[in-house]
């Protein structure tokens, strides 16, 4: 998976910034982290809590560190998020020949993933500014059902000099270039209602679910009470639920002992009463 991944970034003329060598340059341009888990992006690359022009683009609304600002979208959208970012930060040499940038319906989109044109507009304006940037991308980007065309749609960010992408977890691949066409991305999928984002934690011996309190009271379940996660597969976990204030909206927590499989991050859930 995550070999494959590269294979095709690479392919399509996709760049390589090492997590080691972006820490060694100095971290002054703006930065958005997209993909990943927040406390992640924290703990490898710790300069981000003193920097400025810090974006974390999330559909989990949580966010521990005041100087970074968080914009949220719905639940699965990185590949229109990456899409819309293109049309907004890439040079006109670097998209204006790619037809899923020329097919975007920019206003429609935004308003499709609850990322405002506003907040595109505001991102741009920070890389304008600065003449090095980054595009940080966590691990959560590896297991997306559309992870072959998010891949070459990061090899376009890759070839422009005002910016680097940057991966939490790289693997180094030679391959010979293979430009494949980047495919119209997908609409908008259906996560409405209760959703877990999966976080493995090898720390704690049983899993928890940690949410916002709105999510218990749509979940019917209580702080500190012990549940069962149903997930779409009809998978059934049993978990201790804890409200957590910093945690707002309908998108909770769920930290696992152990990575069981390769599952996209973002799981649709039920919850039940033990009896």
């Amino acid at each position: 998976m995550l070999r494959e991944f590269f294979e095709i970034y690479c392919q399509n003329g996709g760049k390589i910034t090492s997590l080691n060598q972006y820490l060694k340059e100095n971290q002054k341009g703006a930065v958005v982290l997209l993909g990943g888990f927040i406390l992640d992006f924290l703990e490898k690359i710790p300069s981000l809590v003193k920097q400025e022009s810090v974006f974390l683009l999330s559909p989990l609304n949580f966010n521990p560190a005041s100087n970074i600002k968080q914009f949220l979208y719905e639940v699965g959208c990185e590949e229109l998020v990456l899409a819309l970012l293109a049309e907004s930060l890439l040079q006109d040499e670097v998209v204006k020949n790619q037809t899923f940038i020329q097919d975007l319906d920019i206003g429609y989109l935004a308003s499709e993933i609850n990322l405002a044109e506003e907040e595109i507009f505001e991102i741009q304006q920070s890389f304008k500014k600065n003449s090095k940037n980054a595009l940080i991308i966590g691990e959560d980007i590896f297991t997306h059902k559309n992870a072959k065309n998010i891949a070459k749609i990061l090899a376009l960010f890759s070839q422009n000099h005002t910016l680097e992408v940057v991966f939490l977890e790289e693997q180094m691949v030679s391959i010979m270039p293979h430009f494949e066409e980047i495919t119209k991305v997908e609409e908008v999928g259906d996560f409405d209602g209760l959703v877990a984002y999966l976080h493995y934690d090898d720390s704690i011996k049983s899993p928890i679910l940690k949410a916002s309190r709105q999510f218990g009271l749509v979940g019917k379940v209580s702080d500190k009470e012990r549940v069962e996660v149903v997930f779409e597969d009809s998978e059934v976990l049993e978990v201790e639920f804890y409200e957590n204030k910093e945690i707002k909206g309908m998108v909770g927590i769920l930290l696992l002992p152990t990575k069981e499989d390769s599952s996209f991050c973002y799981q649709k859930i039920r919850l039940n009463k033990i009896m």
